[in-house]
């Protein structure tokens, strides 16, 4: 089960990254805002996530500077109810078994969700099956709706990086939920 140990936590910073890819990115390719928190990006996706929690660390140290990304106000109160309910649903209830390696496009799909809008409570059987399909079998499911599922070398950006595959997911849940 996704669930254990540190997965948990990981799922709910790869969440917060997918639901927000395009301000992580426009961080990303800032050099000043990099330098100021003092971090080095290398293209790769460790890189990528430091800087996403230095400037999280950065907006809640200095709350009068508007934030860059998500506030804490929207995570407390908008994000994190949004997790715990997709969570509830999906690893509760439509796919209680999914493989703990299952947990970074459970977080993608989450994010995505969040990114678009999209309710669990909102969504009937066959969209849910969809989604639960998706999550296990990325690169099929994608094909049905016309897209692709790139799969991630370990970079932020490129043909195969985490950004693409986190745009991908909120083009591909879209379309799984129409």
């Amino acid at each position: 089960m996704i669930a254990r140990g540190q997965t948990a936590s990981e799922m709910f910073l790869w969440a917060l990254v997918a639901a927000q890819v395009s301000k992580v990115d426009d961080l990303l390719q800032n050099k000043n805002a990099l330098e100021f928190l003092n971090i080095r990006f290398n293209r790769a996706i460790n890189g990528a996530l430091d800087a996403f929690c230095a400037q999280l660390r950065y907006q809640h140290t200095h709350p009068a500077v508007p934030p860059v990304l998500m506030a804490v106000d929207e995570m407390r109160d908008k994000f994190y109810p949004d997790f715990e309910r997709w969570i509830a649903m999906l690893l509760g209830q439509k796919a209680p078994n999914l493989a703990v390696s299952k947990h970074r496009i459970s977080a993608a799909v989450i994010g995505a969700a969040y990114s678009i809008g999209l309710s669990p409570t909102g969504l009937g059987d066959q969209q849910w099956t969809n989604i639960v399909e998706f999550i296990r079998r990325p690169q099929e499911l994608a094909k049905t709706v016309g897209c692709t599922w790139p799969v991630s070398k370990g970079r932020w950006d490129g043909k195969k990086g985490y950004k693409v595959q986190l745009e991908a997911a909120t083009d591909i849940i879209r379309k799984l939920t129409q």
